[in-house]
């Protein structure tokens, strides 16, 4: 499923915004729709989505507008929430998942941003993820598997206490933040 920005109308909702795929069927939904497929529950209410994923994961998407002065006139703003000890039965991975499974916070490299121009970021996450950049990257737009994918592995048994989880190594401080 994808939430596309782009079908946001001037008053920052639209009729099409949630495209999808459920059971090798395509659908749209936008303002007030709804759509079960498996156990994933979509929700949309005027510019935002919410997706829950068997009372475990919520992700919700907002539309908002752009103020940027060139690129796209709307913005998309994400909030995940995990319950449970679900991210320490399952360790999710990957760049949002580390978040959910690591006990302590992680900061990496920070870019320093022009006051005009064209920039293009070199930091690249390094000290807040695990390994690399090119570690994450998967040959297709639905492949789930790179060096720290966890996508076909079996929750754990019991939650792995958080002192197991702590990876000091990977956290790195840059420049204060």
């Amino acid at each position: 499923m994808s939430f596309w920005a782009s079908e946001l109308h001037e008053n920052n909702w639209g009729w099409r915004v949630v495209n999808g795929t459920c059971g090798g069927h395509t659908f749209k939904l936008g303002k007030g729709g709804q759509k079960t497929c498996e156990e994933l529950l979509v929700r949309v209410d005027m510019a935002t989505a919410s997706f829950s994923a068997g009372g475990n994961w919520s992700v919700t998407v907002s539309g908002g507008r752009s103020y940027a002065t060139e690129g796209p006139e709307h913005r998309l703003d994400v909030g995940i929430v995990v319950r449970g000890d679900f991210a320490a039965r399952n360790l999710p991975h990957g760049i949002f998942g580390q978040s959910f499974s690591s006990p302590l916070p992680r900061h990496g490299n920070v870019d320093i941003y022009p006051e005009a121009g064209r920039f293009t970021t070199m930091a690249m996450a390094e000290g807040a993820l695990d390994g690399d950049a090119s570690m994450y990257e998967v040959p297709s737009p639905y492949a789930t598997d790179f060096k720290f994918s966890r996508f076909d592995a079996e929750p754990l048994a019991a939650p792995v206490p958080a002192l197991l989880l702590a990876d000091t190594s990977t956290a790195v401080q840059s420049d204060g933040h």
